[in-house]
């Protein structure tokens, strides 16, 4: 058997054991391709300033999960990054919380670390929603708006609705892609369509809560470069090319690997994992660690 496939079938088989085991055990917060989780009664419905997601489709498929590949990776940054270049790890590395559901905790001064990575901000506000079963399903305590980033890219629709972790590691995200970009293709970025952060919702694919419901969760769909060239998950990323040599692909696949590898996101999902993703790159800050940035 294939590694990707026997990493597939071991998820496969966690989810069901979980699964048998929800009503003893203490869940955990699934992201989009969850190791484990418990169901939850979630209303599919957006909270109040909520990014709207969108309906699935043949080019917008709302983002969602499916069984995926357990992560392989290694923690350590990098081969290629320097010291002085090299992303702060935000992804949770931790493997006793992995169960836990439930909003990221706050982070002690966030706001003033905001301020020193160079992120532009908001403040705001979306509390808590209601609790199912003693967990929150929607909501987080410490939320701002992004304005601008030290990558000096913008962003579609209006500015993303972040928890500050997640704010937090977009400076560090920024970095990475403006390095990629410039590596791959010679240009930097100037703004990125994304698809939604906040979204008070279920998973596309299982009765589990998506981690945008607690803004914890972004998805990345295009991007726009100072050279006037627009790079597009779903018609660059071409996972079924083995060895790509478009520089286009060959960027979107560094910049995915490096997101995960030098654990800027917990989880980073691409379309090597399934169809719902076709068009976008999901990442998060999950407790858990998910790589779908490799077959």
């Amino acid at each position: 058997m294939r590694p990707s496939l026997l990493r597939r079938a071991s998820a496969l088989l966690l989810l069901a054991l979980v699964a048998c085991d929800a009503s003893s055990a203490t869940p955990k917060t699934p992201s989009e391709p969850p190791p484990a989780a418990a169901a939850l009664d979630v209303p599919e419905v957006d909270a109040p300033e909520a990014d709207a997601a969108p309906t699935p489709g043949d080019d917008a498929p709302a983002p969602g999960a499916s069984v995926m590949a357990f992560p392989s990776g290694s923690n350590a940054p990098a081969a290629d990054a320097s010291a002085a270049t090299r992303p702060a790890v935000h992804a949770d590395l931790d493997p006793d919380n992995d169960e836990v559901i439930g909003p990221p905790p706050p982070i002690e001064d966030c706001e003033e670390r905001l301020a020193a990575a160079g992120i532009t901000f908001k403040p705001a506000r979306i509390g808590l929603g209601r609790k199912q079963g003693g967990v929150y399903t929607c909501g987080s305590e410490q939320v701002v708006r992004v304005r601008r980033g030290p990558g000096e890219i913008t962003y579609s629709k209006s500015s993303p609705l972040l928890t500050c972790g997640m704010a937090l590691a977009l400076a560090d995200f920024e970095r990475v892609a403006q390095e990629e970009a410039q590596r791959h293709l010679g240009a930097r970025i100037k703004q990125i369509d994304h698809l939604g952060t906040y979204n008070c919702r279920k998973m596309a694919a299982y009765d589990l809560i998506s981690e945008h419901s607690y803004a914890n969760g972004f998805d990345l769909r295009r991007f726009h470069l100072t050279s006037g060239e627009v790079i597009s998950v779903l018609e660059d990323f071409r996972p079924e090319v083995d060895e790509p040599d478009a520089p286009a692909t060959r960027f979107l696949r560094a910049l995915a690997n490096r997101l995960y590898d030098e654990g800027v996101f917990s989880v980073v999902v691409t379309p090597y994992f399934d169809r719902l993703h076709r068009n976008h790159i999901h990442v998060d800050l999950a407790r858990y660690r998910v790589d779908g940035s490799r077959p």
